[in-house]
């Protein structure tokens, strides 16, 4: 009886390693900046704090 408590035990155990692991790839995939998209984001981000700039020097 405790043979089998204890292969269940190491079954279930090894399956929430596999899960975990499977799921920290899948975090860590989905946390990598995508390259084509980022750039176009900082563009414009940096065009509007350009503006926003010029206009508080316009006001002094």
């Amino acid at each position: 009886m405790l043979v089998i408590f204890d292969l269940l035990y190491r079954e279930y155990c090894r399956a929430r390693l596999a899960e975990m692991q499977r799921l920290l790839l899948l975090a860590g995939e989905s946390a990598k900046p995508s390259k084509a998209g980022h750039g176009a984001a900082d563009q414009t981000h940096d065009e509007k704090d350009s503006q926003q700039q010029r206009s508080w020097h316009a006001a002094d």
